[in-house]
């Protein structure tokens, strides 16, 4: 494993663009994305994620359509949207399409030299979903600016990202539960086509019948560009709960196209 690292920390100067070019980016700072945790940079992608999650009172699985397109380097918009099937214990499952997601994401370069990126954005949670399911919402939207930062140095790739969401639309009796979420990527590239993740995932309700409630996980992956000719990756994450919360575990597979 020492030689691994040995070598991919020699090469990776050398093998910086390239590894780009496997995200369909060969010039200028740019950040891989990482796989529980947003991207800093804007991209023109599609992605597809399939994921499952053990609780103690039950099981969920999720798959998602993702696609996002750059105007510039400085500018994208993202838009997904997701399946869910709930299989709550001793009780039959429930499916649907959960929320839409928008998200309007901007990127600053006045650091670029320093390998130091700064973004901002806003996103939008359209109600999409059905709240007798229990998947979504079907009246109350959400609005979320967002706040992060990316830092690179050699072969190494450190994100951070922050989202404050505010929901509206609430009915009358209902409480406002707003959130604020905190993410944190470090993934190095171990060679031009094999990238390790550590992410660090957290997520306090501060307002609302849960206020005060706080998830926070570690969510180790790898990514894999399986060919050089065609700029697709696949990534494999689990993730694990550092506090006391109902959930157990979870899996996530994502598939990246870069145009």
């Amino acid at each position: 494993m020492l030689a691994v690292l040995t070598f991919g920390a020699r090469e990776a100067r050398a093998q910086e663009g390239e590894s780009h070019e496997e995200d369909g980016h060969s010039h200028g700072l740019h950040f891989s994305h990482p796989l529980f945790t947003e991207s800093i940079s804007p991209d023109t992608k599609l992605r597809a994620n399939t994921g499952r999650e053990w609780e103690t009172d039950g099981n969920a699985w999720e798959l998602e359509a993702e696609g996002e397109y750059a105007f510039d380097r400085s500018f994208s918009i993202e838009v997904g949207l997701p399946y869910l099937v709930l299989q709550p214990s001793g009780l039959s499952s429930t499916s649907g399409v959960g929320n839409l997601e928008v998200l309007f994401k901007f990127a600053n370069f006045a650091f670029e030299e320093h390998g130091l990126l700064l973004g901002y954005g806003i996103e939008f949670e359209v109600p999409t979903g059905d709240d007798a399911k229990g998947i979504g919402s079907g009246h109350i939207w959400e609005v979320a600016p967002v706040l992060n930062v990316g830092y690179k140095r050699g072969n190494f790739e450190l994100v951070g990202w922050t989202i404050f969401g505010i929901p509206f639309g609430q009915e009358a009796g209902e409480a406002v539960e707003t959130d604020f979420v905190y993410n944190g990527s470090l993934l190095m590239h171990v060679s031009p086509r094999v990238q390790l993740l550590a992410e660090l995932n957290g997520e306090t309700v501060l307002s609302g019948a849960e206020a005060g409630t706080t998830l926070v996980r570690l969510s180790p992956g790898v990514k894999v560009a399986p060919s050089r000719a065609i700029p697709l990756l696949l990534g494999v994450g689990v993730t694990f709960p550092l506090s006391d919360s109902e959930l157990d575990a979870g899996v996530l597979v994502s598939l990246f196209y870069h145009f």
